[in-house]
């Protein structure tokens, strides 16, 4: 897709700092998945400066409706898409957009799941502006942490360099 942002197409730089914030994050909300934002300098495309804890909805929209959404927080995050909306839109103004969503896998890999695939991009086309991160924790331990990014075209995300500053 020729309109994504340039920190979608390869690598981030994310201080030391913010990636402790990820994994503090995700080893408190362990063993359930976290999720948040992460921003950055507009005029600066790969560099990363903040991140923004999100609240995991996953395990009340499975109260109101398990048919619907059968999996709870500990295989699955959901983060609100009105609140997501406003903080990209602000985001975009102030200058400072997102430029990542993060999540954690507990137990599993930081690999991106066809489910992540599937609430990220649909008919080729990236369904936010952002690259994913995805903090695996294990035995309550952060395991690894991986950068993925859409590939145009396509439903298909790939692995790439997050680069730690």
């Amino acid at each position: 897709m020729s309109g994504e942002p340039n920190w979608i197409q390869g690598e981030l730089q994310l201080p030391a700092a913010i990636l402790a914030e990820l994994h503090a994050h995700a080893l408190e909300t362990y063993p359930e998945e976290c999720c948040g934002f992460v921003s950055g300098p507009a005029a600066e495309p790969k560099r990363l400066t903040k991140a923004a804890r999100e609240v995991n909805e996953a395990n009340k929209f499975h109260k109101l409706d398990p048919e619907t959404f059968p999996r709870t927080a500990r295989t699955y995050f959901k983060i609100n898409e009105l609140r997501a909306a406003r903080a990209f839109d602000q985001g975009e103004k102030s200058g400072d957009p997102i430029k990542v969503i993060y999540h954690s896998h507990c137990d599993a890999g930081a690999y991106f799941s066809a489910e992540d695939a599937a609430t990220f991009s649909s008919e080729g086309t990236l369904m936010w502006p952002c690259a994913l991160i995805v903090v695996s924790v294990q035995d309550g331990r952060v395991a690894e942490t991986k950068l993925w990014i859409h590939k145009p075209g396509t439903d298909d995300f790939s692995e790439s360099t997050l680069q730690i500053t």
